[in-house]
């Protein structure tokens, strides 16, 4: 698929008017929405475009025996406005302290048509008419399902134009699409009187898939059956089944974290060579995997992105780094400079925000558990989790906690009654010789899927804990 032509020149204009001393930095994004909101199988509310232009400024000088940098955001492209940021930024500075021995800036990057695929040209082309295309696909097969029915949702889509320049020649442009999708299903009724069951759908994704939201409906419908007649789940150190989409609320977070040169500078990453995981398992860091909500040509510093090893068979391989961490250890950007990512809902206005060191898309290499249904037969006694309430992982620690929305006893290898309460937890990540998820891997699905911060196939812990009744 051929990307649209960038049209913006926000960053690029803004620079124009800086008359600032070097190094410094302008990142510029031009963005539109459009939203759908539902109130059960009823268009509520339709909006866009809304239209959103801004940028944001940062500077560098030396301080002392380290650097400063100062970052201001405006939404006012005049000259005026550039000069009263770029004034903020220098302001700033004086207050800024950071022990970087240096600062290299990259001085080239993509302009136009890129090859990779982050944005969708249906999108592009017919936002509304595709949004509602999408809309349709999702409410189509109610007519036909009985006992469930949508109760609220939405779909939102941003369209942005984003530009990149600095002092060290930096021109760089690309166009990206990002949609979030919600959906709450309700069933309810039937002569056994049980209170009504939900299931909510939340996804994050780059592009609009009419054919598979229209599929998973009737998984939708089942899983918010399932969860009236579902029973609390045992307590105990268990064999647990992670699907991807679990993966993806708890991993990135923790390894977008402790991977990086910001963990390295605060004594808090794993060395390189060290055993942090099961030897079957080996995780990239991947900056450029299609049609991930992470992807982009190059980083939000300018930086082009590649595929890193974060951990090789178990072992640490390497560690991320943005412009600011590489110039403390003496080393290079790995392209890891991310903005706003720990504000997804507001990933319209990144430029808001001054670049952070974090992961991209975590792609964990497809073992040979097999399918689903195979690593389900491996677990033998165990839980199958098909969704986690709050799971949300201290990033430090690594120690993650979620109530089990809905999930399923594994019974002599089948998947068996269903279960709702209690909590699985444990800890992502930690030192060699400790118990923890990536450590007590016991199998490695075949078949990865995509799913936010994550290319992951299922993956079987053996165990973690679970407390249920």
């Amino acid at each position: 698929m051929t990307a649209p032509k960038v049209a913006a020149d926000t960053a690029f204009r803004a620079a124009d008017y800086l008359r600032v001393p070097e190094p410094w930095e302008v990142f510029g994004e031009r963005s539109q929405r459009y939203e759908i909101h539902l109130n059960g199988r009823s268009i509520e509310l339709v909006r866009g475009p809304i239209l959103l232009e801004g940028f944001g400024v940062r500077v560098f000088r030396r301080r002392d025996a380290g650097l400063a940098s100062g970052f201001q955001a405006s939404t006012d492209l005049s000259a005026e406005g550039v000069k009263a940021a770029a004034t903020d930024a220098e302001a700033l500075s004086e207050h800024s302290s950071f022990p970087a021995k240096k600062i290299e800036l990259p001085g080239s990057g993509p302009s136009g048509e890129n090859g990779l695929e982050v944005c969708d040209p249906r999108l592009w082309e017919r936002p509304m008419e595709t949004l509602n295309e999408y809309v349709d696909a999702a409410l189509g097969p109610f007519d036909t399902i009985r006992g469930a029915q949508p109760s609220f949702g939405s779909v939102r889509a941003t369209l942005t134009e984003t530009t990149l320049t600095n002092s060290a020649g930096l021109k760089a442009s690309y166009a990206r699409t990002l949609v979030w999708f919600e959906l709450a299903v309700k069933a309810q009724g039937g002569p056994e009187g049980a209170p009504p069951g939900e299931y909510w759908v939340n996804e994050t994704m780059s592009r609009v898939e009419p054919s598979r939201v229209e599929a998973q409906v009737p998984d939708w419908c089942r899983y918010a059956e399932d969860v009236r007649r579902a029973v609390p789940p045992p307590t105990g150190e268990l064999p647990v089944v992670l699907p991807t989409s679990i993966l993806s609320t708890i991993v990135p977070s923790v390894l977008g974290t402790r991977f990086t040169g910001r963990a390295r500078l605060r004594e808090v990453a794993p060395g390189i060579g060290e055993a942090w995981g099961n030897e079957s398992v080996t995780v990239h860091d991947d900056g450029r995997v299609p049609w991930g909500v992470g992807s982009s040509p190059v980083d939000d510093e300018g930086t082009p992105q590649r595929r890193r090893t974060l951990l090789d068979h178990g072992k640490v391989k390497e560690l991320l780094y943005d412009v600011r961490h590489a110039g403390v250890f003496g080393t290079e950007s790995t392209g890891s400079g991310i903005r706003g990512r720990e504000f997804v809902y507001l990933d319209w206005r990144r430029f808001l925000h001054p670049p952070q060191v974090t992961s991209t898309t975590l792609v964990v290499e497809p073992g040979t558990g097999g399918s689903d249904a195979e690593l389900v037969e491996a677990a033998g006694e165990g839980l199958w989790v098909q969704q986690l309430g709050w799971a949300i992982p201290d990033p430090l620690s690594g120690a993650f906690g979620g109530e089990i929305r809905i999930g399923y006893r594994i019974r002599g290898g089948k998947l068996a009654e269903p279960v709702r309460g209690g909590t699985v937890g444990g800890v992502v990540l930690s030192p060699p010789g400790t118990p923890s998820l990536l450590g007590n891997i016991a199998a490695i699905g075949s078949a990865p899927a995509l799913a936010e911060g994550i290319l992951s196939p299922t993956l079987l812990v053996r165990p973690l804990t679970v407390a249920g009744k």
